[in-house]
């Protein structure tokens, strides 16, 4: 597990003053305190080109799943793979008005193929599950329109700023989801208009809405997962999906156990 200290450490040249001293840094002194969360990097979701973010649902639920998140801003592939170095798992959030859809994708799919090199956990949500499927062979399709299930209520969103609601089924066999809500029915929230249409090869479903659609999928062999939900938003009603997190991105160190 890489601390906030080593992270510092690493990009101490970059961020700190010139003269300045990093055993001066709180963060570095709370480390050494015994302070030891586990990294997840965000890659920006490039919303301008005037910002670097991510979505404050995303970053407050990995904190309060025990996780130290930290946005990962868009560069070369030698400087993203030292950024995750310092870090111990990736998450792809989901999509965002005024993005710029292919530049960020592409980025995105960049950071995939350096986190699989390193053997990090990789987890996908809504736009980041569809990012992964594509990444490693899966395709892509928009939602059917005017199907029996909404995947996205916009209205409901702008009026009360919460996602569409529905029913999924968790699917038997051996998968993250399965062990986390076991077999069955299991309510989920929705906010999509794209969706896995069929799952990479490597890859296998593990849920899927009454209407077909694919809820989740996860790597046969390595630690990496897409949900076309919405976890880290959902956790205030169902404390599981917060497990979902946990899990997910702790996979690797699992993965190790075994």
């Amino acid at each position: 597990m890489k601390t906030i200290a080593a992270i510092i450490m690493a990009f101490a040249p970059l961020v700190l003053p010139a003269g300045s001293s990093l055993a001066a840094c709180p963060a570095v002194a709370d480390a050494g305190a015994g302070l030891r969360r586990p990294v997840v990097a965000i890659p920006d979701y490039l919303p301008t080109n005037e910002l670097v973010a991510a979505r404050r649902g995303m970053t407050e639920a990995l904190v309060k799943a025990g996780f130290l998140p930290v946005v990962l801003p868009e560069m070369d592939d030698a400087a993203a793979d030292q950024f995750l170095s310092c870090c111990d798992a990736v998450v792809i959030g989901g999509g965002l008005k005024g993005q710029d859809y292919q530049r960020r994708c592409a980025y995105e799919e960049r950071i995939i193929s350096l986190a699989v090199k390193r053997g990090l956990p990789i987890a996908g949500i809504c736009h980041g599950c569809q990012v992964i499927n594509r990444h490693f062979g899966g395709e892509i399709a928009p939602v059917p329109p005017n199907g029996q299930i909404v995947h996205k209520d916009t209205a409901l969103f702008d009026r009360t700023g919460e996602r569409a609601e529905h029913m999924a089924e968790v699917l038997p066999g051996p998968s993250l989801m399965a062990d986390v809500f076991g077999a069955g029915a299991l309510k989920i929230n929705s906010s999509h208009k794209m969706r896995c249409l069929t799952a990479a090869p490597g890859f296998r479903v593990t849920a899927t809405a009454p209407d077909g659609v694919i809820e989740s999928i996860e790597h046969e062999r390595l630690p990496i997962f897409g949900f076309q939900f919405h976890p880290e938003y959902y956790w205030k009603k169902d404390a599981r999906f917060l497990d979902l997190f946990r899990r997910a991105l702790n996979a690797r160190k699992s993965m190790r156990q075994k």
